[in-house]
């Protein structure tokens, strides 16, 4: 024989055409490995990701809102342990406050947007509080203070209509 009548013999013989039923399970079976790799790969990335999150002792609900925010594993601790949840602690967050100091001031009743004034003029969360008990607004507080009195005896001489003395 001629080589190429055996080529022709040879390949006659050896290609087979697979059946229809086979054909179809090997394009599911692509469909769904394709789909199944993805998949796992992402819900392995995040179960390695979710273990120093669990480690924290926060719930997965609690982790869902401190993913949302942003907030890093580590900030995320120390916010809670000064006593914020997330859009709480991301408030105090865009005015540059750090946990504990923030935790200052939320225990006092003063909101990020005012404690930053009563910082500039050089109050402590506390005084801040006192002053504010009084009636007083960090710039009043402040002239207050400069001249020695307290936020209580402020308040009474406010109420006879006395300004805070001049130095």
């Amino acid at each position: 024989m001629t080589d190429i009548v055996k080529a022709e013999v040879l390949h006659k013989t050896s290609v087979r055409a697979i059946p229809p039923s086979l054909a179809q399970f090997i394009i599911i079976f692509s469909f769904a490995a394709s789909f199944a790799v993805g998949y796992f790969a992402v819900v392995v990335k995040e179960a390695y990701e979710d273990k120093a999150w669990i480690a924290t002792g926060l719930s997965g609900y609690e982790i869902d809102d401190w993913k949302r925010e942003n907030i890093s594993t580590r900030m995320a601790v120390r916010w809670r342990n000064a006593g914020f949840k997330p859009p709480h602690a991301t408030i105090w967050i865009k005015y540059g406050f750090k946990p504990e100091d923030a935790g200052q001031w939320n225990d006092n009743g003063i909101w990020p947007s005012e404690a930053k004034y009563w910082i500039k003029n050089g109050f402590t969360a506390k005084e801040a509080r006192a002053w504010k008990a009084s009636g007083f607004y960090y710039m009043e507080a402040s002239e207050w203070r400069a001249s020695g009195v307290t936020p209580e005896d402020a308040a009474i001489r406010k109420k006879k209509g006395e300004w805070p003395p001049k130095k």
